[in-house]
């Protein structure tokens, strides 16, 4: 059984506010040191999101007793490409550089509060995928989904990271991605 979808409000109100911290820091950054260094860091924010809207929106309908087979696969789908965003952003530690005039504990306050904002976005998202899996086929088929894609997380990270595959290349070079994943895989 799955409890209503409303009682994760709460948790997604204060990814939000986490989220308009992490923004308020870039942007006094921005300010502060005359440069647009870490806008990039807006965008890998708002693909943390994404699967999280898909979650919320797959979990709603699987709630209804009459629900439509083609939006609960587009959303799952949908969450499954976009996932590694979440916890992708943890990633970008690799920008981190002392760059004058911002001190440098400055830009380690922002990367982390990104890493941590994408993490419990995932988290989150993870969670409302998994409840849905637990609901229909069982508490041991959830958490065997869970861990699934903890390690298809993982996957996608490095695809990201060191191929430089997004997932919008999924949805535009389907071939290519899967060319390129089934090359790392082997």
């Amino acid at each position: 059984r799955l409890i209503p979808v409303r009682q994760t409000w709460a948790a997604v109100l204060a990814l939000m506010l986490a989220s308009l911290l992490c923004c308020a820091l870039v942007g006094v950054r921005a300010f502060y040191a005359g440069t647009t260094a870490y806008l990039f860091f807006l965008w890998n924010l708002f693909l943390a999101w994404v699967p999280l809207g898909a979650a919320l929106l797959f979990y709603g309908l699987a709630a209804r007793p009459r629900r439509s087979r083609i939006l609960l696969l587009a959303a799952a789908v949908s969450w499954f490409l976009f996932f590694p965003n979440a916890p992708y952003i943890v990633t970008d530690i690799v920008h981190l550089r002392e760059a004058r005039p911002v001190p440098y504990w400055y830009d380690i306050i922002c990367v982390m509060a990104f890493a941590q904002t994408g993490l419990f976005l995932g988290y989150l998202s993870l969670y409302l995928m998994q409840e849905v899996t637990r609901a229909w086929l069982g508490r041991w088929v959830g958490w065997l989904f869970a861990l699934t894609m903890l390690g298809l997380r993982g996957f996608g990270g490095y695809l990201g990271r060191f191929l430089r595959w997004s997932s919008w290349d999924a949805l535009v070079s389907p071939l290519d991605t899967l060319r390129d994943a089934a090359r790392v895989a082997n």
